[in-house]
């Protein structure tokens, strides 16, 4: 019996290799119509989204988007050997996964190869999808970013050719375009970053608002909302100011405002050669023509400015005409009325080495890394231009002459740093009667943050000595020149200036009370319990009705966010409530960061989550369930029951009340 069973198992045996050998080879076709599929489709980018603020997926202002990386694609080793030749550091960073390598390059190329404040991502999941979320500064630059580094890693998983050093460099340019490109203001908007002061963007006024309600500081620059308009605009006129300067017995020139050319001329000739010749409401040294000699160059530089200002479209107000004064141009400044910073400005220069030409040396000037002319290199450019070929020409100079070797050739009448100056640190040089001068002439103007341009032979010695004047007064001057000077220590002037406002960083907050589905009743009750501690306190608050100022309805703005802002934005509130909801969460985030009081009602899993993370580290938490309310303060809790019968806003508003005394005080 079993010799005439064998055949027959053995065919069956053969029937079931057949099978599973053609069962091998469908699954290997199927494998590969999924590998197809998933290569199609790898490093897809999408459902792009970008939070103001805290939000569900990071802590802070985020850049949200879905990213499909295929399952059976290259390692992350793979990627890494190209990636770490443009981000070295990239080497000593784990990145066991292609997404997590990912996030890390996306990280370096926002931080734009000048080390932006840009530093935290995270990494979840959206079915087949990664949901990556980063830190960002710019959200159209942001998404740029993305979409180089999506073009960049298909390029390397088929093989591809792709000059991403050219790309970046694009990206790079695009950046400096934006509002943060500018080296001051950037400058100002890291240095609250950097000290957790809250920062953020008013779109409808084109200006950033640092801190919170009644301790807020707004502006764009160094020009802020706590500066006397009429002082600002003061500054702005040279001939007044010069005309006050002598009135206090301060050393500035001789000089006048004229209107005509003949005018501009006689004047000249009364003050004697050589002469300055400069715009009224110029800036960054436009039209600004030193050590002129002759009637026809007073002619020419006076013609020049109108020309400038029609091309500019702004109204001619006038030409000032000076004495000239020989000396170093020095920029002195002040920050609250205190002396901050000295900086020297030598005009752009370059050394002769008896081979190159002018054209060529500048090439090579140009090409260093200190004039990389971005927002974090401490040296612009050197642009070739009519007023430098002119300068070259008063000195009996071409770009194509040929210096001797060791030759300094200036290219430039003016140092500005925008016309490619040079700057030095010179702050632990000046004399005491000069940081009295800056503060004396700083105690007359309602200005935070002033820059006083002087020309010295010796910063070293005072002012009284002679060789000394004061050139114009500047409110609003840029700053960074002073972080980051070329030569010498830098003077964090940014730190200054936000210490001269809210002195330490936590005094740049109101308390916030936030949480998930605050009733309208609840914020009234605390509103009243506040203003039983405190008759003139300005409370606001905003709930699923809209926003209440004191109790009063003000308005309700369809985008969430929009009604934080407006809260926040207000210069005389004292205190803040914010409730959100869970579609509030997913679809605005917070804008606002950190909160002194959490109070959770029936919240759902992404209100708890964002809003407990949140809370301060001396924070109250109120959890509000059908049965109880259990309030949570430095690890000690407290239980309070809830029965049906009971108010339950009544109840929250008198558990809160203990806690509310406290929250006036934490900031003032």
């Amino acid at each position: 019996m079993e010799e005439n069973n064998k055949p027959t198992q053995g065919r069956t045996k053969e029937l079931l290799d057949e099978v599973k050998r053609q069962f091998e080879i469908e699954s290997e076709k199927i494998k590969q119509l999924k590998s197809d599929v998933y290569r199609d489709k790898d490093f897809t980018v999408g459902k792009f989204y970008a939070y103001m603020g805290p939000n569900y997926y990071l802590d802070r202002k985020a850049l949200v988007f879905n990213i499909f990386i295929a399952p059976s694609g290259d390692s992350a080793d793979f990627y890494k050997k190209e990636a770490v030749k443009h981000f070295p550091d990239l080497e000593n960073v784990e990145t066991p996964f292609v997404v997590d390598l990912f996030a890390e390059t996306l990280i370096r190329i926002l931080k734009m190869d000048i080390d932006l404040y840009i530093n935290k991502y995270s990494i979840s999941g959206d079915g087949e999808d990664y949901v990556i979320a980063v830190e960002y500064l710019d959200k159209e630059i942001a998404i740029d970013a993305v979409d180089l580094l999506r073009d960049w890693f298909r390029a390397i998983s088929e093989d591809r050719d792709f000059n991403f050093a050219d790309e970046f460099i694009k990206l790079q340019e695009d950046f400096d375009k934006t509002l943060f490109g500018g080296p001051t203001i950037y400058s100002l908007i890291e240095a609250g970053l950097k000290r957790d002061i809250p920062v953020f963007y008013l779109f409808e006024e084109n200006q950033f608002q640092w801190g919170y309600g009644k301790k807020q500081l707004r502006g764009r620059s160094t020009t802020f909302d706590t500066d006397g308009i009429k002082d600002t605009e003061f500054t702005m006129y040279k001939d007044m100011v010069g005309d006050f300067l002598m009135m206090c017995g301060l050393p500035t020139p001789i000089g006048k405002n004229c209107y005509k050319e003949q005018e501009i001329v006689d004047e000249a000739l009364k003050l004697g050669f050589p002469v300055v010749v400069k715009p009224v409401a110029g800036h960054k040294g436009q039209g600004v023509v030193t050590g002129i000699e002759t009637e026809k160059d007073v002619r020419k530089a006076f013609n020049d400015i109108i020309e400038m200002s029609e091309a500019e479209g702004v109204n001619f107000e006038g030409v000032i005409v000076q004495q000239m004064i020989y000396g170093t141009d020095h920029r002195l400044l002040s920050v609250g009325g205190k002396f901050a910073a000295a900086l020297e400005r030598v005009p752009a220069f370059v050394d002769g080495n008896g081979t190159d030409t002018i054209e060529e040396l500048i090439k090579v000037e140009n090409d260093k890394e200190i004039r990389l002319d971005n927002a974090r290199s401490p040296l612009a450019k050197i642009k070739i231009d009519d007023d430098l070929t002119d300068y070259l020409s008063l000195q009996g100079l071409t770009l194509q002459s040929v210096p001797d070797d060791g030759t300094k050739v200036i290219l430039r009448r003016v140092a500005n740093i925008s016309a490619g100056g040079v700057s030095i640190n010179v702050t632990d040089k000046i004399h005491p009667e000069n940081i009295q001068m800056v503060e004396d002439i700083a105690g007359y103007f309602k200005v935070n943050c002033l820059g006083i341009d002087v020309l010295s032979a010796d910063i070293s010695k005072s002012w009284r000595e002679g060789n000394f004047g004061i050139i114009e007064i500047n409110s609003g001057p840029g700053v960074f020149m002073h972080l980051a000077p070329a030569y010498g220590g830098s003077i964090d002037v940014p730190g200054l200036i936000m210490a001269s406002h809210f002195g330490a960083p936590e005094k740049s907050r109101v308390p916030i009370i936030a949480g998930a589905n605050i009733s309208t009743e609840l914020a009234a009750n605390i509103n009243g319990k506040l203003h039983e501690l405190k008759p003139d306190i300005y409370f606001a608050s905003l709930t699923d009705e809209g926003i209440h100022f004191n109790g009063r309805f003000f308005h309700n703005n369809p985008d969430h966010d929009q009604n934080v802002k407006i809260i926040l934005r207000n210069p005389k509130l004292d205190i803040a409530l914010f409730s959100h909801s869970t579609d509030d969460i997913y679809d605005f985030g917070l804008l606002h960061r950190g909160a002194d009081m959490v109070i959770l009602d029936h919240a759902e899993h992404a209100q708890e989550k964002v809003l407990k993370g949140q809370l301060t580290g001396d924070g109250v938490l109120i959890e509000i369930s059908d049965n109880e309310i259990k309030i949570t303060q430095a690890g000690q809790e407290q239980i309070i029951p809830l029965s049906d019968g009971d108010d339950a806003a009544v109840k929250v508003s008198e558990a809160v009340s203990p806690y509310l005394e406290a929250l006036i005080g934490k900031y003032e």
